[in-house]
């Protein structure tokens, strides 16, 4: 027997194991579930829980720019569903392009802090209020992202890796409620998630160039690592921290600074995350968050002269139409996609072993 037809084999008695498994003890017959109807009011439980996020300040409902939580201008807006029931539990601003540029040029002035304006008027101005005007820019400089030094962005970044930990039991509930998966799989993730932002906190203080010998005795080449600039990420639904956090992490180590597109189905989760990153000190315009119309949101993304990078996981349909896209620009790339991870039993292998381990 080949291997396709081993595994084929095998699935029948796979799938009526699983679903013992999830299957009621009363009612080994009903194999057959429709999804859950839509439903506009929440559960006693769920509202319950809601509420509890609200009065931990996790749950918003508003996109981020500029460290101001913001509706989209048109004051469109989408529904958040809870996957398992139904349930209406949120109401989000739809952005598009719009917005997106806005994001983009908050990120973009938190790279560089670049004061339009000043430097020409300056010359007309008296002494005091050009002074003060300096002081104010010196001021600012020291605030660029991309101008603190290693040290500084490792602190911040470390102090979101504590928040994100000291918030996992909320951050799981929130991506239970948003994405579906079992709490415990869900505060599996922010465990998992976190772990990229301690990994980059730490990255940030090593971000070492080189030394390379020239084909003159006397010389010597110095290659030095800068940030690029403005990061657009773009993540999908099943990890909506983990996801998050391994391109963010990175890109903020490095100086760089991000505008965010999380998934439609699951916005909260990046919310919160970001709200955490606020408190950690990380600058606003640093992280930005933006989610609606994704076509929208793509297309703002790769026009823009001033996004430097796209990084994004998801299908190979969409990441074809991002690397034409940032041909024009000469983007820089991370794709991550179409991902499958398929679980193949062997005609002679130990059911309950393979059942286990593939809903565990």
């Amino acid at each position: 027997m080949t291997l396709g037809r081993i595994a084929l084999a095998r699935i029948p008695a796979i799938r009526c194991k699983i679903q013992s498994l999830f299957s009621a003890p009363h009612s080994s017959s009903s194999t057959n579930r429709t999804s859950p109807p839509l439903s506009r009011h929440m559960s006693m439980k769920s509202e319950n829980l809601v509420s509890k996020l609200t009065s931990s300040g996790l749950l918003k409902t508003q996109g981020l720019i500029d460290g101001k939580w913001v509706d989209a201008h048109d004051g469109d807006t989408m529904q958040v569903l809870n996957p398992a029931t139904g349930e209406v539990v949120a109401i989000v601003p739809c952005m598009g392009q719009s917005e997106t540029n806005n994001a983009i040029s908050s990120a973009y002035d938190a790279f560089r802090l670049v004061i339009g304006g000043i430097a020409s008027r300056g010359l007309v101005m008296k002494a005091q209020l050009l002074l003060c005007c300096l002081c104010r820019l010196e001021s600012m400089l020291s605030e660029a992202w991309s101008k603190l030094t290693a040290s500084e962005r490792s602190q911040h970044i470390r102090k979101w890796y504590d928040l994100l930990i000291a918030h996992k039991e909320e951050l799981g509930q929130l991506i239970t409620l948003e994405q579906g998966k079992p709490l415990k799989e869900a505060m599996g993730e922010v465990s998992y998630g976190a772990s990229f932002i301690e990994f980059y906190a730490e990255e940030a203080k090593r971000v070492y160039g080189d030394i390379i010998p020239a084909t003159l005795g006397d010389r010597r080449l110095f290659v030095l690592k800068q940030p690029v600039g403005v990061v657009g990420a773009i993540t999908p639904w099943n990890f909506p921290l983990a996801m998050i956090t391994r391109k963010v992490g990175p890109a903020l180590a490095c100086g760089c600074t991000v505008v965010l597109k999380p998934s439609e189905l699951t916005p909260l989760t990046a919310l919160a995350a970001a709200e955490l990153a606020l408190q950690a000190g990380i600058p606003p315009g640093v992280l930005n968050v933006v989610m609606g119309k994704a076509p929208d949101i793509g297309d703002a993304l790769l026009a823009s002269h001033e996004v430097r990078k796209i990084t994004f996981t998801g299908s190979t349909a969409v990441g074809k139409k991002l690397m034409a896209g940032a041909a024009g620009t000469v983007k820089r790339l991370s794709l991550e996609l179409g991902g499958n991870a398929p679980c193949i039993v062997f005609d002679d292998a130990d059911l309950d072993v393979a059942v286990k381990g593939s809903v565990s």
